[in-house]
């Protein structure tokens, strides 16, 4: 009998004590606000060529996957038989109007000297009279000839142009990652470039940023970068670009509203090595860092109405409404509501309540 009372007083005795629990004082340190944005990965640069039967047929592929060019080099060479046709109708054109004018001058030049003969005979108002209707029908006629002259000449020159373009050259330093004989329409029906170059030691991340956030950032800002692709692994870049036209995308509701978010770029710095075009990453951006009050973001709790935290006082948790401000990772900021020195719960038992006693591990 008298050992079960002993054990009854000791049960009492600790019960009393209460639960346990781990505190934290309040400490001013540094903290930083980030803003999270999804994004994906883009080379810094790249070109895409497209054919098209205007354009002609692919004559010579001259390039393979893999393999690394300059800016001007020739990657492949098109075949385009009605612009030959045209070529050669255009030289025809210019050669007839040459000769017309050619032909025009010797008629020209035949009229004065018959002018002259005439003025002799009949004097030179009468001569003037009776020739002033083929001269003027002459110089009408080499008039329109160097129309015709100055037409096909700048025909000449688009017809050059659309020559030069049979040639398909780089204008890029780069790696060709794709290089097909004949374009292809992908499963969407959406047509893939027949030669595709990038710079694969240069990437970027491309997001969009609520009108709200773009008044948080600018040019310049560092930026960590994170993918799962790669759990282990992080980089940093810096914002290269803000957009400052929005890219409007229609949100799904019965409002039928217009969600408005601006393009960013972020310029990634680093081994990119194990990156790839196409990665989705969460982009963290630091948005605000300052000196604050700050507590473990465990020790705060919120119902809805108010945040409020657990301090300990007299053995005992009182419940204390606080006032918070940034987050950044495992702490947060505390802007009122606890003096410096209080003890605040940051682990105990999941149905802590105001006014429980407790022990302070």
């Amino acid at each position: 009998m008298l050992a079960i009372m002993i054990s009854v007083s000791v049960y009492r005795q600790v019960f009393a004590k209460g639960p346990s629990v781990t505190t934290a004082a309040i400490k001013e340190e540094e903290i930083s606000s980030m803003l999270l944005v999804p994004g994906t990965l883009k080379l810094e640069e790249e070109q895409q060529i497209f054919t098209s039967p205007e354009k002609g047929e692919v004559k010579e592929l001259l390039v393979s996957e893999g393999q690394e060019v300059k800016t001007g080099t020739v990657l492949a060479r098109l075949d385009n038989p009605q612009l030959e046709l045209e070529i050669e109708q255009n030289k025809i054109a210019i050669e007839s109007a040459n000769l017309k004018i050619s032909n025009l001058d010797k008629q020209i030049k035949q009229l004065k000297e018959k002018k002259a003969s005439l003025t002799d005979q009949i004097g030179e108002e009468e001569a003037e009279k009776q020739l002033d209707s083929e001269q003027a029908s002459l110089d009408m006629e080499k008039k329109l000839a160097g129309l015709d002259l100055k037409q096909a000449n700048l025909q000449k020159e688009l017809l050059e142009k659309k020559q030069s373009e049979l040639e398909i050259k780089s204008a890029i330093d780069g790696v060709i990652l794709t290089a097909k004989e004949a374009a292809v329409s992908s499963a969407s029906g959406a047509a893939e470039p027949l030669i595709q170059i990038g710079k694969i030691d240069s990437m970027i991340a491309t997001g969009l940023l609520s009108e709200y956030d773009t008044l948080k950032v600018n040019a310049g800002q560092k930026v960590t970068i994170r993918s799962d692709a790669v759990p282990d692994k992080e980089w940093q870049g810096e914002i290269t670009a803000i957009g400052i036209l929005p890219q409007q995308n229609q949100t799904v509701g019965q409002s039928n509203s217009q969600a408005v978010q601006y393009p960013v770029t972020v310029k990634i710095s680093g081994d990119i090595q194990t990156l790839k075009p196409g990665f989705q990453v969460i982009m963290e951006i630091e948005t605000d860092k300052k000196k604050a009050k700050v507590l473990p973001i465990d020790a705060i709790h919120d119902d809805g109405d108010q945040p409020y935290v657990y301090v300990v006082k007299q053995g005992k948790a009182r419940k204390q409404n606080v006032k918070i401000g940034i987050s950044s990772g495992k702490k947060i900021e505390i802007v009122g509501g606890i003096p410096s020195g209080d003890r605040v719960v940051v682990k105990g038992p999941d149905q802590l309540k105001d006014g429980m006693d407790v022990t302070i591990k």
